[in-house]
């Protein structure tokens, strides 16, 4: 399956403004641009190769999706505004994008929403125990076949001018 993302280039200040309009109302998963390579020639958003989220600066081994083998998705399809902004506040949220390295988000099909699994039930499972991003993390159950993505952006950050 051939998939090419559009290009988005925006200072490192403007990232916020720049894609959360974009992404409000989808469900996603980022990978760091050599990564979208192996992705794009296997066909498949893998759980194993994903060793951590790529906007989280560390993800614990004991994070709620991973322990289970499950791909780890951003899902803005209806968190209020003020979720949003917890979520970018406390987890750095959309602050990883830098300029030596490209992110590419892969927007989920919306066919396959019915199949993901809610950061609510991690919270009731694990109250605490286990990592998650309240909010706005969601997972799907084992590996994505590239058919259930609908679109994709490769993002790079530059720097704001002094």
């Amino acid at each position: 399956m051939n998939i090419t993302p559009k290009k988005i280039e925006c200072e490192h200040s403007e990232i916020e403004q720049v894609m959360l309009p974009l992404l409000r109302g989808r469900v996603f998963h980022v990978t760091k641009e050599e990564n979208f390579e192996d992705i794009r020639r296997s066909g498949w958003i893998y759980s194993k190769q994903q060793a951590r989220l790529a906007f989280t600066p560390s993800q614990p081994e004991n994070s709620y999706g991973c322990k289970r083998g499950w791909v780890s998705l951003y899902d803005l399809s209806d968190p209020t505004d003020a979720e949003i902004k917890e979520a970018l506040i406390r987890y750095w949220f959309l602050r990883t994008i830098r300029h030596e390295s490209p992110q590419v988000y892969l927007v989920v099909a919306e066919s396959a929403w019915s199949s993901l699994i809610s950061w609510k039930r991690a919270s009731r499972e694990v109250e605490g125990k286990e990592f998650f991003i309240p909010f706005v993390e969601a997972w799907y159950p084992g590996d994505v076949p590239l058919q259930l993505v609908a679109d994709s952006l490769v993002v790079k950050g530059r720097r704001s001018p002094r």
